[in-house]
């Protein structure tokens, strides 16, 4: 009689939980052990310092800041669309606009410091803040960034929340996983605008 009563309890939560969420755009992924590690291609973006090299060109290479406007000024050329792209549709597209000067254009794009891409982490690390984002970030080496988890943070149940356009995506990552050497999958990579928790 007393289990029934324990099940009966247990799904009337289930149930009440349950529709506490419904119609609300969070969704929530528990990462205990595999994520997918797939990484996009890092988007240019306003604020950005590109590096710029065109080979046997020196006087059209060189250090460029992206403008609010989302566009770099290059010799020749004048300016020039670079944010929303990545470094490699940058570069074919300068290779093109150069052609018309120099014979065989090679250009190499590489952006320098990436001040569009920030994250934030927050809670028990040793120092919370606001973190420029690099190509290719893990969780890992973004607590690494903040200086480390504290003396009493919950590895086990860090959160990521990640805003998209309609909804927010809460993963739950246990960490422990990670640090033991388990499975560096957990390791989820970082986006643009991520907040780390750690509790």
């Amino acid at each position: 009689m007393g289990i029934r009563v324990l099940l009966a309890v247990a799904i009337s939560m289930s149930m009440a939980s349950c529709s506490l969420f419904d119609g609300t755009p969070v969704r929530e992924k528990i990462v205990p052990r595999a994520a997918e590690k797939s990484v996009d291609p890092y988007v240019i973006g306003s604020d950005d310092e590109l590096e710029i090299v065109v080979w046997n060109q020196p006087q059209l290479s060189g250090k460029v800041i992206v403008a609010s406007d989302g566009t770099i000024a290059m010799p020749l050329i004048g300016r020039v669309p670079a944010a929303g792209l990545t470094p490699d549709q940058l570069k074919v597209d300068l290779e093109k606009r150069y052609t018309r000067y120099v014979n065989g254009a090679n250009a190499t794009v590489r952006v320098s410091d990436p001040a569009s891409h920030v994250f934030y982490v927050l809670g028990q690390v040793n120092k919370p803040g606001a973190y420029k984002l690099h190509s290719g970030e893990v969780l890992s080496q973004a607590l690494a960034e903040a200086g480390g988890l504290g003396e009493y943070a919950d590895a086990g149940k860090i959160r990521i929340l990640r805003h998209k356009e309609d909804e927010t995506v809460v993963l739950t990552v246990n960490y422990n996983v990670v640090r033991s050497g388990g499975d560096v999958s957990a390791d989820v990579p970082v986006e643009p605008g991520d907040t780390v928790s750690v509790p």
